[in-house]
């Protein structure tokens, strides 16, 4: 297959996932609810902490924000695999010619994508209710930051996915990873406030980088160069290590027989 067909490929499944996640009641609810709660919370917390200073608030919004996308991305990933198990089409697509982690490439990048419109709910959130001023010491950087956030929060989910193709009862696994990275990866804690050991583990989660290169392009000094660069770095790592294991995941997957298996 062409790289232009592949791209049109990866870009139909993104675009067909996000609408199917917008129909979701939980997935809306995950998205755009929740983030919101976490937000006031935030905002409520640091104002009473340190006087809730506009990059203070600024600060809370871009975390809380983050946060509901690495829900989405856990659950949108786990969440679409297990609706094409329970529908029957997932033997199809496992088998169709075109390789499936393109087709599962477009489906977590949809989920990622689907929540960063929660960060943008948050932000407004935070602008109409407590005053938040709307900044970004490079803008320019600024879109740099979100599709490095974007590729490498994708390639992570799709890693993640894989266990589901596997496993039936996979998607427990985002249950257990969904809070532990929100502190570990200093969404809305500084990472310099948690325990030296942990450090060393934030550095290969791409939501770390991700929220440092919007941040560093909102709040920064200098631009987040290097937060963009391993974001960039990351997603390859990512992506390779997924193909590596999808490609054995799907063969023990067909010597088993569980592939369709509810």
């Amino acid at each position: 297959m062409s790289a232009g067909r592949t791209l049109r490929l990866i870009g139909y499944v993104t675009w067909f996932n996000v609408r199917m996640l917008l129909v979701s009641e939980f997935f809306v609810l995950l998205t755009f609810i929740s983030p919101l709660i976490f937000a006031t919370l935030a905002f409520f917390l640091f104002r009473l902490g340190h006087g809730g200073s506009g990059q203070t608030l600024l600060y809370a919004a871009l975390g809380s924000g983050m946060m509901g996308v690495w829900s989405t991305t856990l659950f949108g990933c786990g969440g679409a695999i297990a609706w094409q198990r329970w529908e029957g089409t997932l033997e199809l697509l496992v088998n169709a010619p075109t390789r499936y982690d393109f087709i599962l490439a477009g489906q977590t990048f949809g989920a990622v994508i689907f929540g960063f419109y929660g960060i943008v709910t948050t932000i407004v959130w935070g602008m109409v209710l407590f005053g938040m001023p709307l900044q970004a010491t490079f803008p320019l950087v600024l879109p740099l930051s979100l599709f490095a956030a974007v590729i490498s929060l994708g390639a992570l989910g799709m890693l993640i996915a894989t266990l589901f193709v596997l496993y039936r009862h996979a998607n427990a696994l985002g249950n257990l990873l969904e809070y532990p990275i929100w502190l570990v990866a200093g969404l809305l804690v500084p990472l310099t406030r948690l325990p030296d050991w942990i450090q060393p583990v934030s550095w290969v989660l791409a939501p770390t980088w991700g929220m440092e290169a919007i941040r560093g392009a909102t709040l920064g000094d200098a631009p987040p160069w290097l937060a963009i660069g391993m974001c960039v770095v990351l997603a390859g790592a990512y992506y390779v290590l997924a193909r590596v294991v999808l490609v054995y995941v799907l063969d023990k997957a067909r010597r088993d027989a569980s592939l369709a298996l509810r």
